[in-house]
């Protein structure tokens, strides 16, 4: 990661609407935007650096990551023809929700690592780790003030107050259904959509949209990209919840070890196939099948869209779609591992589990 100074941001205000635009060539025009997204997102902490949250956001920041939303949001605005400080605007915001969208996330769920070092509330504490997220979203609405015009500026913080609400709202349906075993609701499969989408598809939708509209898109694009990220939401989600799985281990492929708006109970067999001799199927395979047919139509819808998009854009899209489908053709050949080395079921426990459904 590029370690930003505030003298590089010292004239975002100087990059008007007047300025010629050219769209980037090659990679390198990426990575070299992306260091002034990196100085706009940590000059727009705007807090002395001894304070505890602002130690901790720069803490975080510097931990990496892909950059994936800020790539997407300088990538989106050069297709669009937004001028470079709209762009960059529009890319250090999404990253900054995002990555506060990141400390939160690891607070609730108790996860101690984040990136391969310890999250902010296990380096700090959980306090502080709540102030942290909340100053890196606070950040996001201060980067969008360096936008090209004011309009612009204006659209930007819209999009940003609609799409951060979608996701905060979206992530308490999950938070609230946490509770004993005893209390636990199974979710219907119309409610597990809803709130996976609304979790997920917006910090995909903004970085492409907030880019997008400081230049010439239409209303039918932008309804495509909205579409694109509802797709892809949905088949992140679902992959990166398989990613929590460890295969072989038992204990780990029961569904009620996971919360239950996680997509391994929510594809969870009801009542088990029985294969052709009559046993039953391994319960563990089909929920595999299901959540990866599922997360497979979800990219498909995605790839359709790509059609919709300047070039390039759509050749990244493309990418990222590539991506995650490698990522599921592995769980699929894992679980098929695994389902070689697991005996059938006999007649006994056949029953039993016939009992228990």
């Amino acid at each position: 990661m590029v370690t930003a100074t505030l003298t590089q941001t010292a004239n975002f205000n100087g990059v008007g609407g007047n300025e010629t635009m050219k769209a980037p060539s090659d990679a390198s025009d990426v990575d070299r935007e992306l260091e002034q997204v990196n100085a706009l997102m940590r000059n727009s902490l705007n807090a002395a650096d001894h304070w505890p949250a602002q130690a901790a956001s720069l803490y975080h920041l510097e931990t990496g990551g892909s950059q994936l939303r800020a790539r997407l949001a300088l990538l989106s605005g050069m297709a669009f023809k937004s001028s470079s400080a709209h762009r960059i605007a529009a890319a250090a915001a999404s990253e900054l929700i995002h990555n506060a969208s990141l400390v939160h996330d690891d607070l609730c769920d108790g996860d101690s690592e984040r990136r391969g070092q310890p999250s902010v509330w296990k380096r700090d504490n959980p306090g502080v780790a709540l102030c942290t997220g909340d100053l890196l979203l606070t950040a996001a609405f201060r980067a969008a003030l360096y936008s090209d015009l004011p309009e612009h500026s204006l659209a930007l913080i819209q999009l940003l107050t609609e799409r951060s609400g979608q996701v905060i709202a979206g992530q308490s349906i999950e938070l609230a259904a946490r509770g004993t075993h005893h209390q636990r609701r199974d979710p219907s499969v119309a409610e597990y959509l809803q709130a996976t989408l609304a979790k997920t598809a917006p910090l995909i939708a903004l970085p492409l949209e907030a880019a997008a509209m400081g230049g010439d898109i239409t209303q039918q694009q932008c309804e495509h990209l909205h579409r694109f990220a509802k797709a892809v939401g949905l088949a992140y989600q679902i992959i990166d919840d398989l990613d929590d799985l460890e295969i072989g281990c038992a204990q780990r492929l029961q569904p009620d070890h996971y919360h239950c708006y996680h997509a391994w109970p929510c594809h969870w067999p009801v009542r088990p196939q029985r294969l052709a001799n009559q046993r039953l199927a391994n319960p563990a395979s089909q929920a595999m099948r299901r959540a990866t047919r599922h997360a497979s139509a979800a990219l498909a819808r995605g790839e359709t869209l790509i059609q919709h998009f300047p070039n390039v854009l759509g050749t990244s899209l493309q990418a990222v779609l590539a991506t995650l489908r490698r990522r599921l053709d592995e769980h699929q050949k894992a679980m098929a591992v695994y389902a070689d080395q697991v005996p059938v079921p006999n007649q006994g426990v056949q029953a039993m589990t016939e009992q228990t459904l």
